[in-house]
């Protein structure tokens, strides 16, 4: 069942984690902090104005970036994980008359993973961007994914048990009524980015960009018992829809000396897209302001979402919170450092650390509270 599970919870991955993350080699290093003192070709993925913060020496870049995070504060897989290995042992047995032993032990399981919950989110993205004096035009496909995971336990399977001691009569595990359901999405963008200086000189400068798009949306909710759980079924037709719109993501920065001032919107237009049920997933605008700050060997960024916007599968809205640093004290190795709290409390506050090699390879990992963990990976070539 562990496999099953997680095969459930990176589905949105396989298909290409919505909470809005993209995660990237570098700015998850500083925790998703970016949108003011990025340069053009990862910070255009957050602000398209970014597109136009090259220096003299840009002429190309191409970078490919993949990551995941996952939260199982219930311990929810492993609970599963004994849950289905034991009901498959009983049936396995062939069970005539359920033994009071045996019945506390599958009680026990049934109660364990009762209203429990366990979410992923992934990202990745693709940039080919080429800056100009002109203007900085841009090639951004990405895809951002979110899956949650909920169990609910049927009281009548309690019933059931019990009667079956009580009676000596034949229990068959394939009776439990306790179900799995997974809620997520895969929003995939791909659009031109439009960038330009339109202030540039010694005392200040100020950015502005747009990224035109197409946005596909593919919904997932797929909910079965726990005996007739298939994970080849979670991603055929009769549990997803997939539809497509066209938004917008636009942006300005304005510089002075070091300081970086931004502000950025994702998904200007709004569009619900339906799924398989009545419920429907919202595509929100999610408007962001940052300030930072970059002298010589270091980079500090904090970013705030103005508005909260809804995290399809994790029942409830995000507001991130972020802040970060890039310390570069050689020119072939950055040391970056993080933090992200959700405003809104959905998602669970996360920790990060990176490491960038020679401009062309970046890791990052980052941890929080509650079994959280997650790892992003960037690989690029910039001249």
């Amino acid at each position: 069942m562990k496999k099953t599970l997680l095969s459930l919870s990176l589905i949105s991955l396989c298909s290409s984690t919505i909470a809005s993350e993209l995660y990237n080699g570098r700015l998850s290093g500083m925790s998703g902090a970016g949108y003011a003192t990025s340069e053009y070709s990862d910070g255009v993925l957050l602000n398209p104005s970014l597109g136009a913060a090259h220096g003299k020496d840009d002429d190309f870049a191409f970078v490919f970036n993949v990551g995941a995070l996952g939260s199982d504060k219930d311990k929810l897989i492993d609970s599963m994980d004994d849950l289905v290995d034991y009901t498959d042992y009983l049936s396995d047995l062939d069970i005539q008359d359920l033994d009071p032993s045996i019945a506390d032990t599958l009680k026990g399981h049934l109660q364990k993973v009762d209203d429990k919950t366990v979410h992923a989110l992934v990202g990745s993205s693709l940039v080919v961007a080429v800056p100009t004096e002109t203007i900085s035009i841009a090639l951004v496909a990405k895809a951002t994914g979110t899956v949650g995971v909920h169990t609910t336990v049927d009281s009548g399977d309690y019933t059931l048990i019990d009667n079956a001691v009580a009676n000596n009569s034949p229990f068959d595990p394939e009776d439990l009524q306790s179900s799995v359901t997974g809620r997520g999405a895969l929003v995939k963008d791909i659009g031109i980015s439009f960038a330009k200086a339109i202030v540039d000189n010694e005392n200040e400068k100020i950015l502005v960009g747009v990224t035109p798009k197409r946005v596909t949306v593919k919904t997932i909710i797929y909910t079965a018992t726990v005996s007739s759980f298939d994970e080849n079924d979670i991603d055929s037709d009769t549990f997803t829809k997939e539809s497509s719109a066209t938004s917008l993501d636009a942006g300005v920065t304005y510089i002075k000396g070091d300081l970086h001032y931004a502000l950025a919107i994702s998904d200007v237009i709004s569009k619900d897209f339906k799924t398989i049920t009545t419920e429907k997933f919202e595509l929100k605008p999610k408007t962001t302001a940052a300030v930072g700050y970059t002298k010589d060997w270091l980079t500090a960024e904090a970013s705030l979402d103005l508005n909260a916007t809804p995290a399809f599968g994790l029942s409830g809205d995000t507001k991130m919170l972020r802040a970060g640093v890039d310390l570069h004290p050689i020119s072939f190795l950055h040391i970056r450092a993080g933090l992200a709290r959700d405003m809104e409390d959905t998602l669970e506050n996360t920790y990060s650390v990176g490491l960038g090699f020679f401009n062309v390879l970046d890791l990052s990992v980052f941890t929080g509270s509650h079994e959280t963990a997650g790892a992003a990976l960037g690989l690029g070539v910039r001249f």
